[in-house]
């Protein structure tokens, strides 16, 4: 493996921050997680199931934050099909629906955190460095 080409590495960066993919279709809070998290992480931003599908290859995160309803998937289905290229990969959830989280855990769905909109930045934060 080439140097800089381990999992996690950043391009340019000695591999020090995490990569973190966020799913999200509201560019409004894309935008906020991009400006607050900006240094912390290398971040990737898809705003519909198949750009998460597609950046997970061309990225390679080591987690991503999804949201459960996106214009042309479900999130459930987008995490199936990112596990299943990557099993490893670490998930967490954000959604405006709190019911949604006891279905995870019935279907045995490992996840590294769950978030119910509306959050704080700081809070998600949190999550992805205690997921990492």
């Amino acid at each position: 493996m080439a140097p800089g080409a381990e999992k996690g590495a950043g391009v340019g960066d000695e591999g020090a921050r995490p990569r973190v993919l966020f799913v999200e279709d509201e560019a409004g809070l894309r935008r906020a997680y991009e400006r607050f998290l900006k240094g912390r992480f290398d971040m990737a931003f898809a705003e519909t199931g198949a750009a998460a599908r597609s950046e997970l290859t061309r990225f390679v995160p080591d987690l991503v934050v999804l949201d459960l309803k996106l214009p042309d998937a479900d999130g459930m289905d987008v995490l199936r099909d990112l596990r299943a290229v990557r099993p490893d990969l670490k998930a967490i959830i954000t959604t405006s629906y709190a019911s949604q989280q006891p279905l995870f855990e019935m279907l045995g769905i490992p996840l590294q955190g769950y978030l119910v909109k509306p959050f704080s930045l700081s809070d998600l934060e949190s999550h992805i460095r205690a997921a990492l």
